[in-house]
């Protein structure tokens, strides 16, 4: 936990769970498995096999090295828990010895090598731990994310200080792990304090890659590490300076299909890295620089499981090697999912200012199909749209007409899920937008360092479009906490990707204003100066020490539970007990939402869902406190 410690007044509420409502066209149809008889093992299968060998190679050697060493050596154990907890997300038979090993071994922490670097394979280890498996080490995995905010250089980057090529990658490789342990951090959390430093990593990190102009000059490894890095930091696949990367790294794959890390010959280290890069950036198992990767390590795993093909002078570098191919093969699911006409990050209806806009207007018809990796078939194939199921088909294939027109402002998730003849589901997640959304994760926390409140966020719009974000500054009513008046409006062009506007406390007139909350109104206007969107985030422009003395905190979980997932970008309302809406926000990927700098009293939180009836539970506020409300459906 960060170090200033909280007590929890928890409010639990676990209402009972109902059906959400369903249009009379989405019912979802009861499917028959396949039969197994009729049913071919796809190839895909001795991908899981490899993985699976690669996996448990990977656990006996890295527990065999920590007892005879008895440290934590970066490249092994944390390298090692990356694998084996993604193997456990993609539903492979992980020994729970083999994970406490690597829990009990990553707890020792950083006792020798470089200390920014140990920090950084620490934090991405447990970020993995705490996305795939679940919170029971949160408190790790919040330690390394508050440390890595105290190292960060002012430019963005986690400065590497033990690089030992190809091993520990450079600080490509710790700005990037750095990228991955905030991104989850805030999952976790909802704590926005998380959302600045990711804006200074993808900056640092876009700027380093626009310096690139021949890709074959680079080094393959910051190619990869650049693109995981603005994958972490929510760069989707449509933008511009994730396309790039993924068009630099696709164009180093060689004729054999593997990857190389001395710009020639193949070897398992680079093309594992690059496969999980590009799963993690958007690609599928479907997709011909990853089906033509996978081949190319299946050729190459030695009898025990490793790989030994990328030359180190680095004691115990076949685990990072087979730690990379382990992770470019485990990401194979128990089915493979493929959808055409719809991208990650794309906006799919309502403005033609955005690159990924869609061709067809309103309409998307949409082509899903599965492969069993198993063996059994395909049972059924659907596609939710921010968790309601909208198409089903019994069997691998389905087409789904699309009507974007009837969705509202903002970001919506589609799922597309597989369910196969074991009864085991693999889901592809997409996040896409609809009308006139250019500005995402908007955030506002007091920089102690800068004594300012930053406003940070991501430009999603079109990089040829000339806009303009404008934050506008707004003192509160003291009852209401309706904005009063507006004292302070900072502007800058809009910018691709991360922005950041900072906010030093004076008014207009150059007054120094007091500490206190206030509320930041954030426009994106075009090229006409017309609003086209606004956000708003409620701050305290003080030290987080004099916020938590002064004000309380709400958060929570919101669950489906018919469905075992937390409930993302779902709306949560804070409300006061006159019925006064005053803040809102949108849970995370996990389903997290927080309420911060909230006057001592007693409220309720509201969540909101389309398709779903409300949710409600008491959230009483104390200063210097976080009260817990969860929720489900």
């Amino acid at each position: 936990m960060p170090a200033l410690k909280r007590s929890v007044a928890t409010a639990l509420v676990c209402l009972a769970l109902s059906s959400p409502t369903l249009a009379a066209d989405a019912q979802p149809k009861t499917c028959a498995r396949p039969d197994v008889k009729t049913v071919a093992r796809q190839s895909d299968a001795k991908a899981r096999e490899a993985a699976h060998k690669g996996f448990t190679y990977l656990a006996n050697a890295s527990t065999e090295w920590t007892k005879r060493n008895n440290c934590f050596g970066c490249h092994v154990q944390a390298v090692t828990m990356e694998a084996l907890t993604a193997a456990k997300y993609f539903q492979y038979d992980v020994k729970p010895a083999d994970l406490k090993e690597m829990q009990r071994a990553l707890k020792m922490g950083v006792t020798a090598g470089g200390h920014s670097t140990g920090v950084a394979f620490e934090g991405a280890a447990w970020a993995r731990f705490d996305k795939f498996i679940d919170d029971s080490e949160t408190k790790q995995l919040l330690t390394y994310a508050d440390e890595l905010m105290r190292i960060q250089s002012e430019d963005g980057a986690i400065l590497d200080d033990d690089a030992r090529l190809p091993v520990t990658g450079g600080t490509m490789q710790t700005t990037y792990q750095a990228a991955q342990t905030w991104r989850q951090a805030y999952a976790r959390t909802a704590n926005d304090k998380y959302l600045a430093p990711m804006r200074k990593a993808e900056k640092f990190l876009t700027r380093k890659a626009d310096g690139w102009k021949d890709a074959n000059a680079v080094y393959v490894q910051d190619i990869s590490f650049a693109l995981l890095g603005l994958a972490s930091a929510g760069v989707t696949r449509a933008e511009p300076a994730s396309k790039r990367l993924q068009d630099m790294l696709i164009g180093r794959q060689n004729h054999d299909g593997g990857w190389a890390l001395d710009g020639k010959n193949s070897d398992a280290f680079a093309t594992g890295q690059a496969i999980y890069t590009l799963k993690m950036a958007g690609f599928s198992d479907a997709d011909p620089a990853v089906e033509r990767g996978i081949h190319f390590l299946l050729s190459k795993q030695g009898a025990d499981g490793a790989w030994r093909t990328a030359k180190s002078g680095q004691n115990g570098s076949e685990k990072g090697e087979t730690m990379w191919a382990v992770l470019g093969l485990v990401t194979v699911d128990v089915a493979s999912v493929a959808v055409s006409g719809l991208t990650d990050g794309m906006h799919v209806s309502g403005s033609s200012t955005h690159p990924s806009a869609s061709p067809q207007g309103a309409l998307l018809v949409l082509d899903a199909s599965a492969i069993d990796n198993q063996s059994g078939g395909i049972s059924e194939l659907s596609i939710s749209v921010d968790d309601t199921k909208v198409a089903t088909e019994c069997g691998p294939k389905l087409r789904f007409t699309w009507d974007t027109a009837k969705l509202t402002d903002g970001k919506h998730v589609v799922d597309v899920v597989a369910i196969n003849g074991k009864n085991k589901q693999s889901r592809r997640r997409f996040e896409v937008f609809a009308g006139n959304v250019f500005l995402t994760e908007v955030g506002a926390v007091f920089d102690e360092r800068a004594s300012q409140t930053r406003v940070t966020l991501r430009n999603i719009a079109d990089p040829k479009v000339q806009g303009q974000v404008e934050v506008e500054i707004w003192s509160l009513e003291e009852k209401s906490e309706k904005p009063k008046t507006k004292v302070r409006v900072l502007d800058a062009k809009a910018e691709p990707g991360a922005m950041s506007l900072g906010w030093d406390g004076f008014d207009a007139a150059k007054k120094q204003l007091p500490t206190g909350r206030y509320l930041a109104k954030v426009n994106f206007k075009d090229d006409k100066g017309v609003v086209k969107q606004t956000e708003t985030a409620l701050f305290t422009h003080a030290s987080e020490l004099v916020q938590k003395q002064n004000y309380g905190e709400v958060e929570g979980n919101l669950k489906l539970g018919q469905l075992g997932i937390g409930s993302s970008n779902t709306f949560v309302d804070l409300v006061d007990e006159d019925g006064t809406v005053l803040q809102t926000v949108r849970s995370t990927d996990q389903g997290n939402y927080r309420f911060k700098s909230i006057k001592p009293g007693n409220y309720k939180v509201r969540a909101r869902k389309e398709g779903y009836a409300p949710r409600e539970a008491p959230a009483p506020a104390k200063a210097g406190e976080s009260s817990k409300a969860d929720m489900a459906w």
